[in-house]
């Protein structure tokens, strides 16, 4: 009995050392990331500074700093602040590869730096498939994503470092399989790919088609911040998006339509601690040499500010060109009006192909300051979305992947 008290009064005390423990590993975790002034300068935390210029930063940072810019990012979205970017795995690559450059921090934060246009350039891009898009449009189902964005607001949270967040990776790649399988598509192939670090939620890409030609993308965030006082049901950020990119795909892979061009859906792990998961995305395609036409990111698209319909779409750190284009097939397949509004550098994963030279565009559900005011909170819910918004969204993005991949019979 004095032998089992003994253990007992020993693990007690060890339990404090322990955690202890566990919050200094946690502190001492580091990360590399880029972020512009306005999130530097309200980052009241330790950081090391590796290289800055007028409008951007390449510091480390630990956890503690991430969660920090996290809200952050949040807070100042009326101001426009943007966001940040997580390049721990890519400056751990860039500084193996040029170990003979003296001021490499810079060299790699430059590399970084891309031009902010805001002009509307006139697209050259053009309307060709209508007869082929208008009777796909009628077949999206609000049904069909009501039923999967429940099963993602189920889980307590999808944070990319919880077992809930890999579940969620699984999940996804589980019924993007069962649907190829549904309709017979033998020209599908989904895989998941590492995320790095304590990032246990891979990201989840999904090919349709074989052709060799430069692909067109369209891709969501799956991940929410952690459920650690309260759950985080991710509804609108970004369980709006996964779901119109899921209804999407069954649509296409339903009408048993083949393109000139392939065709990735991608549900990416990690946009809310800084874009990890789409700059891991990012990395691989150009190591494998896959090239991309056009990328489309649906980040929150379900919340109408006074039940505004209107379609806004990024005009900073997107691709011009493309942006027309979107306002175009806004106006010839959904039939809302379209306005423009300024994000900031990073503000989600569009920005890690736009960085490396990639046309990219981002749709967004309302005016940037006056989106969900819930995003991040247990009140992020379905109740308070619009299904009729979500809906003109997968539209959108039907338009946009069918026109760019170019059908054929």
């Amino acid at each position: 009995m004095q032998r089992k008290l003994k253990k007992y009064i020993f693990i007690v005390l060890l339990l404090p050392i322990l955690f202890t423990f566990s919050a200094s590993v946690q502190a001492n975790e580091r990360y590399v990331v880029i972020l512009p002034a306005c999130l530097k300068n309200g980052l009241e935390v330790s950081y090391k500074t590796l290289s800055s210029s007028n409008t951007l930063s390449l510091i480390e940072v630990n956890e503690r700093a991430i969660e920090k810019l996290i809200e952050l990012k949040q807070q100042n979205r009326a101001r426009h602040c943007g966001g940040f970017i997580d390049v721990t795995e890519s400056w751990k690559s860039f500084q193996l590869e040029n170990p003979g450059i003296r001021s490499n921090a810079t060299a790699f934060l430059n590399s970084y730096k891309t031009t902010n246009k805001k002009n509307h350039k006139k697209s050259s891009y053009s309307i060709k498939y209508e007869n082929k898009i208008n009777p796909l449009l009628e077949q999206l189902s609000t049904e069909k994503m009501i039923n999967n964005l429940t099963t993602l607001t189920n889980f307590t949270d999808r944070d990319a470092k919880s077992p809930n967040g890999l579940k969620a990776a699984q999940w996804i790649k589980e019924q993007i399989e069962l649907l190829a399988k549904q309709y017979n598509r033998h020209d599908i192939t989904a895989y998941m790919l590492d995320t790095g670090g304590k990032y246990i939620q891979p990201s989840v890409v999904v090919r349709l088609g074989n052709s060799p030609e430069p692909g067109i993308i369209i891709g969501a965030h799956m991940d929410t911040v952690s459920a650690k006082k309260e759950n985080k049901p991710g509804a609108d950020d970004d369980g709006s998006g996964v779901v119109t990119l899921f209804e999407v795909a069954r649509i296409l892979f339903a009408n048993e339509m083949h393109f000139k061009k392939p065709i990735y859906f991608i549900w990416y792990a990690a946009e809310e601690p800084g874009n990890r998961g789409s700059e891991q995305v990012v990395a691989d395609f150009l190591r494998q040499n896959i090239s991309v036409e056009a990328v489309l990111q649906l980040d929150m698209t379900g919340y109408e500010n006074q039940a505004d319909p209107t379609i806004w779409l990024l005009d900073d750190y997107v691709d011009s060109e493309l942006n027309s284009y979107i306002e175009t097939l806004v106006k010839t397949y959904v039939k809302q009006p379209v306005k423009y509004t300024s994000c900031g550098y990073g503000c989600s994963d569009h920005a890690s192909w736009f960085i490396k030279g990639i046309p990219a565009v981002s749709p967004f559900e309302a005016e940037v300051g006056k989106e969900n005011p819930y995003v991040h909170t247990a009140r992020d819910t379905m109740d308070i979305l619009s299904w009729d918004h979500i809906l003109d969204f997968a539209k959108l993005t039907m338009a946009f992947t069918v026109e760019l991949a170019e059908p054929f019979d």
